[in-house]
């Protein structure tokens, strides 16, 4: 099989659930935009759920890819309130990673829960988030050790989360994204981060220790690409 017609496919798929919705678009859709047959993509794919679910992760890995570069330009980054200032607005410029950060059923319905793939990909996120902070409160980063205290990740994924849902809400279109993406970052710094600021060598050696996380789940959500690696 050419990895070609696979990402042909996976693109096909992506402009119509960004379109249309889930529930709406069928494998046969996908198919003839791609410019293949139906059989065709079964060959990739064993069911409609994989194949949307693979367009799923695929753009994540983008977006992973994406923070990757900015933290090994810039180890000032791999602050927690930096981190999700930068994510938050690149999350709501793109359709697929803001439907997720959302919970747009309508335009996902029960697509990460009903798959394999976005089974894999849920867990591994939440565990990755644990690892984050765990990371960042070893080199000072963070005021509250993740292990002492569990619910800490909760706690940051309520404040972030928050944020996203929030966006739908009346006096939201108030703000511009980036108006938005600060009030979190500061929310997050003023919650999570200790007073003192960080040196450079603390945020060198907490950088050099998230890349090689980042790059460990890059890998992991790559492994989840049957379509691009076959």
């Amino acid at each position: 099989m050419e990895q070609g017609k696979a990402v042909r496919i996976l693109d096909a798929a992506e402009a119509l659930l960004v379109g249309f919705g889930y529930r709406k678009v069928t494998v046969d859709d996908v198919a003839r935009r791609a410019g293949v047959g139906k059989g065709t993509v079964y060959l990739y794919w064993p069911s409609k759920k994989d194949l949307f679910a693979t367009v799923l992760v695929r753009d994540s890995a983008a977006l992973l890819a994406a923070e990757l570069d900015v933290l090994r330009a810039d180890p000032a980054e791999v602050q927690l309130h930096r981190a999700l200032r930068r994510s938050f607005q690149e999350t709501m410029r793109r359709p697929l990673t803001r439907a997720l950060a959302t919970g747009d059923h309508e335009a996902l319905g029960e697509l990460l829960t009903a798959s394999k793939i976005g089974w894999q990909f849920t867990v591994g996120k939440v565990e990755t988030t644990a690892r984050y902070l765990a990371v960042l409160h070893r080199h000072g980063l963070l005021a509250d050790d993740p292990v002492a205290e569990p619910i800490l990740t909760y706690r940051v994924s309520a404040a972030v989360t928050g944020s996203f849902l929030l966006d739908g809400m009346p006096g939201a279109a108030d703000f511009s994204v980036a108006d938005k993406a600060a009030a979190l970052a500061e929310t997050v710094r003023r919650a999570f981060e200790p007073d003192t600021e960080p040196t450079p060598a603390m945020l060198r050696a907490a950088a050099a220790e998230m890349t090689e996380l980042y790059q460990q789940w890059l890998t992991e959500l790559a492994d989840a690409l049957p379509g691009e690696s076959a």
